[in-house]
C-alpha cells in the first residue's frame, strides 16, 4: 500500500521544523543585506541599487511562496523541502564566484562616471535578478512547504504556520544584525554568502529523512563551509593600477590604489565601492597639495573668513574627511592650524594615516568616527572654517547633510565671520544639485557662491556667517604657505589664489532650486537629473544675434577666463556671424561640460573657418584628444542601452514566471474535487 502524505512527512518534528525555519530566515536576511555589498564594487549601494535589490528579492520571495504552496499540495512536502534547500544552498554558495564576471560584463571598469549612471542602475537590476532571483525564489518556497510538513506530522495548521512564522522572523532578526555587524566585516561579503549557503545546507540536513538524504545534506554543508576559504584576491581588480590595500568595512568597500602616470608624480587614490574614474582622497608624491584637485581649492575657505586675514589660531573642521587629503593641504598651506576630521568610517582614517601622508605631513586635530549630522548636533565648540565633503558612493550627497536643518546647525558652529565650504559635484552652473544646495545654503546664510574647479566635475560652494565673502581681498596679503611647500607647490597655490580673487570667477547660486528639507529628501532624484537626464546637442551653437563678432569674441574670452561656460555659449549665440575664435571657445565650453559630440562639432567648424596653420594644428590636436575621450562615452551609451534591454527582459521573465505560477495554482484548484 502506497504511503500517503501523512506517513511521508511524519518524520519531521516540531523542533527540527523550528530549527529549519529559523536558519532559513537567518540566511534570507543575511543574503539580502550582503547582496548589495557583493555588488557594490560595480554598482555601488545607492538608493536606486537598494531599490533594485529589495524589489527583485521581494518579487522572488512572492513567487517562491506561491510556487511552494502549489508543490506543498502535491504531497511529499519533506522530500520537496529537502531538495529545495539543497539547491538553494548550492546556488547561494556559488554566487560569489560568478558575481565578478557578471559585474564586469554589465559595467566595464573603464567607463566614465558622468556617462555611466544609467548603466549602473539598469545593470544592478539585471545582476540582482540573475544572481539572487533563483536562490531567493527557492527560499520563498520554504515557508509553505514547512507549514505543510509540520501539519502533516500531526500538528494543527494554525500552530504550524505560527511556528514557522515566528522561527523565520527570529532568524531574520538575528541574520540582519549578524550580517552587518559581524559576518561581512569579519569574513567579507564573498565568504559570508558561501557560509550562508552552508547554513542553508545545514537546514537541508535538519529536515532530511532517511540516511541517504541525511548524508547528502551533511556533505553539502561540509563542502560549502570549506568553500568559504577559497575566496581570495581583491573583490574588484585594480584595472591597471597598483592595489595597495582593500578593506570591506561595515559601510563600504575601500581600495587604495597607486597610479604611475608617465612624466608625472605617482598618485595614491582612495576608491569607494564602484569607483569608476572617481576617488575620495588623493595624495601626490612629493607634494603637500593634490595636483589641483578640489582639496587645494577648499584651502581658500580660511582666507575668506573674518576680515580676510587668516586668524592666528586657525581652527577648521572637515566633515567627510575620508583619508584626510585636506589634512595634507592644511599642513602645507596653514602650518600650525588645527583641522578636526569627521568621517562615518573609521577605516578610511586608518588608511589615510598609512598611505596619504603628504610632503608636509598632516595637520593636527581630533578625529571622530561619526555621522556628520550627529557630530554637528552634538559638537560643543566653534571653528573658523567648516568643510563638508560627504558623499555616499561617487555622486550622492547624503540628504541629511544638505538640508536646511543641517546648515542651521553648521552656522551655529561657526565663529563670527566663519566660512562653510562644500564640495558639490556638477558640470555646469545650472546643475540641479548645485542650485538646490546653493538655494538651501542661501536660505540659512543669506547668500551662496560657487566656483567651478578647473578640469573637474566639482564646485567649491561657500557661505559666510555674516556679510558675503569679499573675494577680491584674497590677494590683499598673498598667502605663501609654510616652509614645507616646495617651489612648484608654492607657485600652484599662488596661481590658485589669484584665480579665485576675481569676483567674476564666482557664481551666485543662492537661487534657482528648491530649499532642501529633512522632510522632503529630493537629492537622489536631482542627482539622476544631473547625471542621467543631461543632453549633448551634438551641433554647433547658432550665431543668430546682433552683436558684432569682435565684441562677441571679447565677451566669450572674458567668460572663458573664469570658467563661465554658459556665458561663453551665450556670447557665441549673440554674435551675428561665426568666427574661428568663437567656435573654438564654444568647443572649450562644450568640452568642459562633457558635451563631447557638440565639442567635436564646434572644433570642426572652427577648423573650417581658421586660416592660421598653427590654429588648425591646435584644433586637430583637440579633435584627436576628444576622439579618444569620446570612445568610453560611446561605450557607456552602448552598455546603458544593452543593460536597458536586459532589464526589460528580466522584468518580462519575472512577470512570465508569476503568470506561470498562478496558472499552476489555478490548474491545481480546478483538479481538486469539490
Amino acid at each position: 500500500m502506497a504511503a500517503g502524505p501523512a506517513s511521508a512527512t511524519a518524520s519531521l518534528g516540531a523542533a527540527r521544523g523550528f530549527f529549519a525555519a529559523a536558519l532559513a530566515g537567518f540566511c534570507l536576511m543575511a543574503a539580502e543585506l550582503t547582496a548589495v555589498r557583493l555588488q557594490a564594487p560595480w554598482f555601488g549601494d545607492s538608493a536606486y541599487v537598494w531599490t533594485n535589490v529589495i524589489g527583485v528579492i521581494l518579487a522572488a520571495l512572492a513567487g517562491g511562496a506561491a510556487l511552494g504552496g502549489v508543490l506543498a499540495g502535491r504531497g511529499q512536502a519533506v522530500r520537496t523541502l529537502f531538495r529545495v534547500l539543497a539547491l538553494a544552498a548550492v546556488l547561494l554558495a556559488l554566487l560569489p564566484f560568478v558575481a565578478r564576471p557578471v559585474g564586469q560584463y554589465l559595467l566595464p571598469p573603464e567607463l566614465p562616471l558622468d556617462a555611466a549612471m544609467a548603466a549602473v542602475v539598469r545593470g544592478s537590476l539585471v545582476a540582482t535578478a540573475l544572481l539572487f532571483g533563483p536562490p531567493m525564489l527557492l527560499l520563498g518556497m520554504i515557508g509553505p512547504l514547512l507549514v505543510t510538513a509540520l501539519a502533516h506530522a500531526g500538528g494543527a495548521g494554525g500552530r504550524a504556520a505560527g511556528t514557522v512564522s515566528a522561527a523565520g522572523t527570529l532568524g531574520s532578526l538575528l541574520g540582519t544584525f549578524a550580517a552587518t555587524h559581524w559576518l561581512v566585516p569579519t569574513f567579507g561579503s564573498r565568504a559570508t554568502l558561501t557560509l550562508v549557503g552552508a547554513l542553508v545546507g545545514l537546514a537541508a540536513f535538519a529536515v532530511a529523512s532517511g540516511k541517504r538524504r541525511a548524508a547528502v545534506g551533511g556533505a553539502v554543508t561540509a563542502l560549502l563551509t570549506a568553500a568559504a576559504a577559497l575566496h581570495s584576491g581583491p573583490l574588484r581588480p585594480a584595472a591597471g593600477r597598483e592595489l595597495l590595500a582593500e578593506r570591506e568595512t561595515p559601510y563600504q568597500l575601500l581600495q587604495v590604489v597607486r597610479e604611475h602616470p608617465p612624466a608625472s608624480p605617482d598618485r595614491t587614490l582612495l576608491l569607494i565601492n564602484e569607483g569608476l574614474d572617481s576617488f575620495h582622497s588623493i595624495a601626490v608624491a612629493g607634494s603637500a597639495l593634490t595636483g589641483g584637485a578640489y582639496y587645494d581649492w577648499h584651502a581658500l575657505a580660511p582666507l575668506l573668513a573674518g576680515d580676510g586675514a587668516r586668524p592666528d589660531d586657525l581652527r577648521a573642521l572637515s566633515i567627510g574627511d575620508a583619508a584626510g587629503s585636506l589634512r595634507t593641504v592644511y599642513a602645507g598651506v596653514f602650518p600650525g592650524a588645527t583641522l578636526d576630521g569627521v568621517d562615518i568610517d573609521a577605516e578610511t582614517m586608518a588608511l589615510g594615516d598609512r598611505f596619504f601622508v603628504g610632503a608636509a605631513g598632516r595637520a593636527a586635530g581630533g578625529r571622530h568616527a561619526a555621522d556628520g549630522r550627529v557630530f554637528v548636533n552634538l559638537a560643543g565648540r566653534r571653528w573658523h572654517a567648516i568643510h563638508v565633503d560627504a558623499y555616499a558612493n561617487q555622486i550622492y550627497v547624503p540628504a541629511h547633510l544638505a538640508s536646511r536643518q543641517f546648515f542651521v546647525g553648521v552656522r551655529e558652529l561657526l565663529e563670527p565671520g566663519g566660512v562653510v565650504a562644500l564640495n558639490v559635484g556638477g558640470l555646469r552652473d545650472d546643475d540641479p544639485v548645485l542650485r538646490a544646495i546653493g538655494t538651501t545654503l542661501a536660505a540659512v546664510f543669506g547668500h551662496a557662491f560657487a566656483l567651478h574647479v578647473p578640469n573637474s566635475r566639482n564646485y567649491l560652494v561657500v557661505a559666510k556667517a555674516g556679510a558675503p565673502p569679499a573675494f577680491d581681498r584674497l590677494t590683499a596679503e598673498p598667502p605663501v604657505g609654510g616652509e614645507a611647500l616646495n617651489d612648484a607647490d608654492r607657485t600652484a597655490w599662488l596661481e590658485l589664489v589669484h584665480y579665485a580673487a576675481r569676483p567674476a570667477a564666482w557664481r551666485d547660486v543662492g537661487s534657482g532650486g528648491p530649499v532642501l528639507d529633512d522632510d522632503r529628501p529630493e537629492l537622489d532624484e536631482l542627482m539622476m537629473q544631473s547625471y542621467v537626464a543631461t543632453t549633448d546637442p551634438g551641433a554647433v551653437v547658432a550665431c543668430a544675434g546682433g552683436v558684432a563678432p569682435d565684441a562677441a569674441e571679447l565677451t566669450a574670452y572674458e567668460a572663458a577666463t573664469v570658467g563661465d561656460w554658459l556665458g561663453v555659449l551665450a556670447a557665441v549665440a549673440s554674435s551675428r556671424a561665426p568666427t574661428a575664435f568663437l567656435r573654438e571657445k564654444a568647443g572649450h565650453a562644450r568640452w568642459s561640460m562633457r558635451e563631447l559630440r557638440a565639442a567635436i562639432a564646434e572644433y570642426g567648424a572652427a577648423r573650417e573657418l581658421a586660416d592660421d596653420p598653427t590654429a588648425r594644428e591646435r584644433l586637430d590636436h583637440s579633435l584627436a584628444v576628444l576622439g579618444d575621450e569620446l570612445a568610453p562615452q560611446r561605450e557607456a551609451a552602448a552598455v546603458t542601452a544593452r543593460n536597458g534591454w536586459l532589464a526589460l527582459a528580466v522584468v518580462a521573465l519575472m512577470l512570465g514566471s508569476v503568470l506561470w505560477i498562478v496558472g499552476l495554482a489555478r490548474a491545481r484548484g480546478q483538479r481538486r474535487p469539490a
